[in-house]
């Protein structure tokens, strides 16, 4: 009788939700994306020995894993089940991801030593990235 009396009493324990180790990952891109990075500046640093190619590479690969986290987070927002939060904070994170392109872009026409092909590579990384996080999303079988 007691034992039943507990049962009926207690509050159901809450589930939460658990992210499995099959779905994308954001941060897996963002960790694939930075090895990417580091290997193309110590191949640009070894095979051409040019510091400026390696530091466009590099700079290219932030500015790519820092879009790609802020557009997350944005999306994240807008998108989300319920109501959606297109608030203040919303808009300027959006503002500020087009601010920091628009940056990088001029950086890239006023700076006459900035090396074009490195920062076409750093940028890729992100996209080499997202194609290797989607091969092994069809490796395991997820999505």
């Amino acid at each position: 009788m007691q034992s039943s009396k507990l049962l009926k009493t207690e509050k159901p324990m809450m589930t939460l939700a658990t992210h499995d180790v099959d779905d994308f990952s954001t941060s897996r891109v963002i960790r694939v994306t930075a090895y990417l990075v580091f290997l193309g500046a110590v191949a640009e640093l070894v095979l051409f020995r040019t510091w400026i190619g390696a530091l466009s590479l590099t700079a290219a690969g932030l500015v790519a894993m820092i879009n790609f986290r802020w557009l997350e987070v944005i999306v994240h927002r807008v998108v989300q089940p319920g109501k959606p939060r297109l608030d203040r904070w919303t808009v300027l994170r959006f503002f500020g991801r087009l601010t920091l392109l628009a940056i990088v872009f001029a950086a890239f026409l006023v700076i006459p030593r900035i090396d074009a092909v490195a920062v076409a590579f750093g940028f890729s990384t992100l996209v080499v990235a997202i194609v290797i996080e989607g091969l092994r999303q069809v490796r395991v079988g997820g999505g």
